[in-house]
């Protein structure tokens, strides 16, 4: 007969009362496994910040990259204005981390998302919330959604978008439009937000001019409603743009643009905190190709055993799309620890050619000494697709010690 059902350990975790202080390698720990670098972590943090810092720009991290309250609380502990989040149900699960102030990076039109919303703002009596409208029918849904004693703690921001993209107005006069109807109404204009990252010209100089030119649309808008005396006495209004692949444009170009207005200019990057080894280090300014004096370090991998050497130029690991994003890249084997124990760093010579639900297919030269039982170490290539696959992430430091674990909240 069935009973209770058994707990078991998270997946990746050993099933003890308390993995900190183990060795990853000391067979301890079932893989594949997700780890986080601890020292590249902590890195990406501080360099984030500094740079903010230094070009007095704030910032909101998406918190939908890790939805994990150990690297938000880093992030918040080093100067994070905000926390950036997609959806209201993401809202109410990093509100209960203790987070009081929340970008919603979306429209939010449908009664059950606007009634956790209450329930959000209700429970959390100083949280402070933004969120976004690119239409009457959206400005409407929250005017009318939420209650009118929260009112007072939701400022809206009027969303530019691009031909073809995702959410956001076409038009700017449409948009000065919305902005105005959005000044009169009861919550009252915050500003004004757009996403860069779907921006693709036909090379980097190429979306590097796409993305100039929606800033300039953006600040051009901005500066229109704050001329017309759209914004009240409340808190300055803000502009946001950023994801993790040109906020350097942003930088370079919002604040200048907007020079003697009351603007501050937010960033809202998230993939920033871990980096990767794929898109995020071709695109980033601080990566693999940077435009700025600043390097972030690859803080997320997954360790997983050669399952098998069916051919010579073959090889299965025990790693797949359960395990690791592959919507933007494949896995990209980077160093291999052999039985002995030895580590060797790896250059390319051995490549993910596919994924299955758990096995990765390596394509390597038939001289290549890999053997079933060796340990291979992935970088992957969009970090916010490898976190929701995992409920707790050993954080390790240099000598693969546990330290911590990092738990998701999805």
């Amino acid at each position: 007969m069935p009973g209770e059902p058994t707990v078991r350990p998270a997946k990746g975790l050993p099933d003890v009362a308390d993995p900190r202080g183990a060795r990853l390698f000391d067979g301890t720990f079932p893989l594949p496994t997700a780890v986080l670098l601890r020292d590249e972590l902590e890195h990406n943090v501080a360099t984030m910040a500094a740079y903010c810092a230094a070009h007095d720009v704030l910032l909101a991290p998406h918190g939908k990259t890790t939805m994990c309250p150990q690297i938000i609380e880093r992030q918040l502990a080093a100067g994070a204005w905000a926390i950036s989040v997609a959806t209201a149900w993401q809202a109410r699960t990093v509100a209960d981390m203790g987070v009081r102030r929340l970008l919603l990076a979306n429209p939010v039109v449908d009664p059950g998302s606007l009634r956790l919303l209450n329930g959000v703002l209700a429970g959390y009596d100083d949280l402070e919330l933004y969120c976004y409208a690119d239409s009457p029918t959206a400005l409407h849904a929250l005017e009318t959604g939420i209650d009118a004693s929260l009112r007072g703690r939701v400022g809206v921001l009027v969303e530019l978008g691009v031909t073809g993209g995702r959410t956001g107005l076409r038009d700017d006069r449409d948009v000065l439009a919305l902005a105005a109807r959005t000044a009169g109404g009861p919550m009252g204009l915050a500003g004004f937000s757009a996403f860069e990252g779907i921006l693709h010209g036909a090379d980097l100089a190429g979306t590097l001019a796409l993305v100039d030119r929606l800033l300039d649309r953006l600040s051009g808008v901005a500066r229109t409603a704050y001329a017309d005396g759209l914004f009240g006495a409340g808190p300055p209004p803000i502009v946001t743009v950023g994801g993790s692949a040109y906020f350097d444009r942003v930088v370079r170009r919002l604040p200048t643009a907007l020079a003697g207005t009351p603007y501050r200019t937010v960033l809202r990057s998230g993939c920033y905190v871990t980096h990767d080894a794929g898109g995020y280090d071709a695109i980033s300014p601080f990566g693999a190709r940077p435009r700025a004096p600043y390097r972030l370090r690859e803080a997320l991998r997954i360790w997983a055993p050669v399952l098998s050497r069916p051919e010579p130029t073959l090889a299965l690991a025990g790693l797949g799309r359960r395990d690791a994003s592959a919507d933007d890249g494949l896995p990209v084997p980077r160093m291999v620890r052999d039985r002995t124990g030895r580590t060797t760093r790896l250059n390319g010579e051995v490549q993910v050619t596919a994924v299955n639900d758990q096995h990765a297919y390596l394509a390597i030269l038939a001289d290549r000494p890999l053997a079933v039982g060796d340990l291979i170490a992935f970088g992957i290539s969009h970090p916010c697709t490898t976190f929701d696959k995992w409920r707790v992430i050993p954080v390790i430091d240099a000598d693969c010690t546990v330290t911590e674990l990092a738990y998701t909240r999805f």
